[in-house]
């Protein structure tokens, strides 16, 4: 029980961690401010999917499973040109492969 109760602060303190990173990124700030000049109301919501197994017990199949990202769905997903733009826009580099 105690192990669970320091990895549940762990995670929260993880969880705060990036919420301020990303909060406080000038970057991230800077690319919201010209959404924002362009007409757009702007509201960045991310979600981030955790996993934890003892050492040497996460294999990448699980992970993608728990992710979502599964085999089919990268088959079917295709980015635009649009896409790419936008997200290069806001400094997240794009494998060009993907598309």
């Amino acid at each position: 029980m105690e192990s669970d109760d320091k990895l549940a602060r762990l995670v929260r303190d993880l969880e705060k961690s990036i919420e301020q990173a990303i909060a406080s990124s000038p970057q991230v700030e800077e690319c919201l401010a010209r959404v924002r000049a362009e007409g757009y109301d702007a509201s960045l919501i991310l979600q981030a999917t955790l996993a934890f197994a003892p050492r040497g017990k996460l294999n990448q199949k699980g992970l993608e499973e728990l992710g979502g990202v599964s085999q089919e769905f990268r088959a079917r997903f295709k980015m635009s040109p649009h896409d790419k733009k936008f997200l290069r826009s806001l400094k997240i580099a794009v494998d060009d492969e993907t598309s």
